[in-house]
C-alpha cells in the first residue's frame, strides 16, 4: 500500500470519526433545546425574563403556564403538593409591583409564588405575599 493510499484510508476513518461526533452534537442538542422548551414551558408565571430585576414597571409580559393532570413524571406525580389537579386551567393573579421576577427563588419560595398567583381570595394572596416577601428578604 502507497503513502497515498495509507493517507486516503486514515482521512476516511478520520471523516468518519467526524460523522460519528457530529452526530452525537446534534442529538444533544436536540435533547437540550427539548430541555429548554419544557422548561419554556414550566416557567413560573409573571416571570417575564427579561430583566434578572424587577424595575420592569409594567411592561413586562406574564407568562402562564398551564400544567395538565399528571404532569410529574412516575408515580410521586399523585401525591404532589397540588393535591387532586382537574383538566381546568387554574386562574392566576399578577404579582404585587414590588415583587421581582422570581427568576432566582429556591423551590420554596416558587411554591409561595405559585400558590399566591393561584390564590382567589385576595386576603389570603396578599398573607402569601407577605410570606414570600419575609422568606425571600424582601422589603423590611
Amino acid at each position: 500500500m502507497t503513502a497515498a493510499e495509507r493517507a486516503a484510508v486514515l482521512a476516511g476513518t478520520l471523516n468518519s470519526g467526524y460523522e460519528e461526533f457530529d452526530g452525537f452534537i446534534l442529538a444533544e442538542r436536540a435533547r437540550a433545546q427539548a430541555e429548554a422548551n419544557a422548561a419554556r414551558n414550566t416557567e413560573i408565571p409573571g416571570d417575564s425574563g427579561g430583566t434578572s430585576s424587577g424595575a420592569g414597571a409594567g411592561g413586562g409580559d406574564i407568562i402562564v403556564a398551564a400544567r395538565q393532570a399528571g404532569g410529574m413524571p412516575g408515580p410521586q406525580g399523585a401525591a404532589g403538593a397540588g393535591g387532586g389537579s382537574t383538566n381546568a386551567e387554574e386562574q392566576t393573579f399578577p404579582p404585587p409591583e414590588d415583587i421581582p421576577s422570581g427568576r432566582d427563588d429556591d423551590i420554596v419560595a416558587r411554591q409561595l409564588r405559585e400558590a399566591a398567583m393561584r390564590e382567589p381570595d385576595p386576603e389570603l394572596r396578599e398573607k402569601l405575599w407577605d410570606e414570600y416577601r419575609r422568606y425571600t428578604g424582601i422589603g423590611g
